[in-house]
């Protein structure tokens, strides 16, 4: 079994930037006089700060452990998904620019009416990444092409494996995988 966890260098600036947040707009609340409609605004931009605070906190009590039998994350809402319950895997890339060159990976797996979500940030990503995906093979779950081209980025798959042999499809591109990870398209 191994235990990853989210480094503190990582989380941070989440840390600064949330708590920056909250003072920028929870200060006005209390120590200046508003109309209500300004207040309002404020408000709800406290509110998403301090969520994305206890996000952050959430992700620093956390600990992912993997093993043979599935994977388990240990904390404030903790989950356990074996694999052998496992019916969704997606590995998405979300970008801070637009060459694509800074961002981070987020896995979401679901299984027995649960899911779990795992970022990039989190030591031995891809460790993670290649255990759940040797399960969603074992399972013969769908991989959509946007994961599969994640999945190639990381490493976990390569192309030279050829994308039939493992997941039994054609590959979505004949030529070879774009610099960078693929980004997900919103869904409509």
């Amino acid at each position: 079994m191994t235990a990853h966890r989210y480094d503190m260098a990582e989380l941070g600036g989440d840390y600064a930037r949330g708590a920056a947040g909250v003072a920028l707009t929870a200060l006005p609340l209390i120590l200046l006089p508003m109309h209500w409609i300004v207040a309002v605004a404020f408000s709800a931009a406290a509110l998403v700060f301090l969520a994305f605070l206890l996000r952050t906190w959430l992700r620093h009590r956390s600990v992912i452990e993997a093993d043979d039998q599935g994977i388990v994350a240990h904390g404030p809402l903790g989950t356990r998904i074996a694999w052998r319950d496992l019916s969704g895997f997606r590995l998405r890339y979300f970008s801070v620019r637009r060459d694509r060159q800074r961002g981070w990976m987020q896995l979401d797996l679901r299984g027995s009416g649960r899911r779990l979500r795992v970022e990039s940030t989190i030591s031995g990503f891809d460790e993670i990444v290649s255990q759940a995906h040797d399960a969603a093979v074992a399972r013969a779950l769908p991989i959509d092409d946007s994961s599969q081209a994640n999945l190639m980025s990381l490493g976990v798959v390569t192309p030279q494996a050829g994308l039939a042999e493992r997941w039994g499809v054609r590959p979505a591109t004949d030529g070879p995988v774009a610099d960078g990870p693929a980004t997900d398209r919103p869904e409509e």
